[in-house]
């Protein structure tokens, strides 16, 4: 079984695989004399030493593989091209301990050669440094035949496949013959890999909670129903579905994993018994601590502007929480899809909170100072070049380089703010609206509870 897959690289390696290259090392290149660092990047990882066992199975398709970026470029230049994407990094993998060295790049070669043999060059690496044998494929973006472009589509994508299948069983070895589900977003598979709460996970946390609360259908519908999610569990509908507030459709839960099939999802909930649960007597005691506020609270001044926002939103998000794990399944429909967002919320807090930033003309006073700073230091390292030889002008180079990545990251990071800002606002003044409208159905529910049954007036006057 082989699984196959292809990325263009534009201007730079910004990771086009999960264990591609560090991209501040990574050039903009350009296609003239000047060097095409994104190119080198991808071709250097392909081609690693200690990936390939110094090199013995790297191979070239019309190119040799020690001068393949320099054949790359000059096909670039005879053809004047200047298109974005500099190449494509494709990678075809095998199952664990079905092929030997040997075979994979042999089958690596045979699949390029099939694929982009007649029209494009192309370095092929197989790497050995993992249990599961991979191909690595570095394609020049340009045709040396006739200066047109590849192009990294669907169509190519499936012959890619279908030609990996064929010499899979060409040589004895499994294929997925009948490939179910999608592709995932990388930027979902990044954050799962991270770590991140995403939309799924959040879904699954809301859905394993209510199962452990229900005791029927009715039941888990309604607990989910209580956390934002609307279900379907029509019994003629093939696949049962849920959605969240803020959701443009519903999703099929079977997507969510094999926990969350049909008949998984009745099973779970019918384990669920009403058997008596015994807890002690005295439960432990949680010691509670005691914060002393000097003054009183009418002269204590309340954390605004930009930082108290922020502030606040981070409180709702539960990056602030200390002791107690967050439940994302409970937050506000509107702050889940922050969630992903968490870390560059989180640094944007930190930002306003040690400039000290409350207004909006502090921070583009802070932001315009970056900029004048960012400027002067362009301009001397651009003096500096000159000297590069000298060891004192060599390190203070390096230290104007360290410099000039931070004021361009908080640059950044001061857009952001100034983008964000405001809807962060917005969210916010829905949360808790929602919130206070909850809290009164609740007491108007207890008043009403209060009031029944039980001889007496009710409480508000009712007859």
């Amino acid at each position: 079984m082989a699984v196959c897959e292809i990325w263009d690289v534009r201007g730079r390696l910004d990771h086009p695989l999960d264990y591609a290259a560090n991209p501040d090392k990574t050039g903009n290149p350009k296609y003239t004399d000047g060097d095409l660092q994104s190119l080198s990047d991808v071709m250097n990882y392909a081609t690693n030493g200690d990936k390939t066992e110094r090199q013995f199975f790297v191979s070239g398709i019309n190119c040799e593989p020690s001068t393949a970026r320099e054949e790359m470029r000059l096909v670039k230049q005879q053809f004047c091209d200047e298109s974005k994407i500099v190449c494509y990094h494709g990678f075809q993998s095998f199952r664990e301990g079905e092929v030997t060295p040997e075979q994979a790049h042999e089958i690596g070669v045979k699949l390029a050669q099939k694929m982009w043999g007649d029209r494009f060059q192309v370095v092929v690496a197989t790497h050995l440094n993992t249990n599961c044998l991979h191909n690595h494929f570095v394609i020049n973006s340009v045709s040396f035949a006739d200066g047109k472009h590849y192009h990294d589509n669907k169509a190519n994508l499936r012959l890619m496949r279908q030609y990996s299948d064929e010499l899979c069983r060409e040589y004895a070895l499994s294929v997925i013959e009948n490939p179910i589900g999608r592709k995932k977003p990388y930027v979902i598979s990044q954050a799962e890999k991270n770590g991140l709460p995403t939309r799924d996970s959040v879904a699954r946390q809301a859905i394993d909670e209510a199962i452990a609360k229900s005791f029927t259908m009715r039941d888990f519908s309604k607990n989910l129903a209580e956390m934002g999610y609307r279900v379907n569990f029509d019994s003629r509908r093939k696949y049962w579905t849920v959605q969240g507030e803020g959701w443009k459709r519903p999703k099929r839960l079977y997507r969510l994993g094999e926990e969350y099939t049909n008949k998984r999802i009745v099973e779970r909930i019918s384990e669920n018994s009403y058997a008596v649960k015994f807890a002690s007597f005295a439960p432990k005691h949680r010691a509670i601590k005691v914060y002393v506020v000097r003054g009183g609270w009418k002269k204590s001044k309340r954390g605004g502007g930009l930082r108290g926002l922020y502030l606040h939103y981070c409180y709702k998000l539960g990056i602030l929480l200390k002791g107690r794990k967050q439940n994302a399944a409970r937050l506000h429909y509107l702050l889940k899809d922050d969630l992903m967002k968490m870390e560059y919320i989180a640094q944007e807090t930190r930002l306003l909170c040690r400039h000290h930033i409350d207004t909006a003309g502090r921070l583009l006073s802070y932001q315009q100072s970056l900029q004048d700073e960012m400027r002067k230091l362009l301009a001397e390292r651009q003096e500096m070049y000159s000297q590069k030889n000298n060891p004192a002008a060599k390190e203070r180079l390096s230290t104007i380089t360290l410099r000039l990545r931070e004021i361009r990251k908080e640059v950044r990071q001061c857009a952001r703010i100034e983008e964000r800002s405001q809807s962060l606002r917005q969210k916010l003044s829905v949360v808790m609206e929602d919130e206070s409208r909850q809290r009164k159905e609740m007491n108007l529910d207890g008043i009403r509870r209060r009031g029944g049954g039980t001889g007496r007036p009710h409480e508000l006057g009712w007859d």
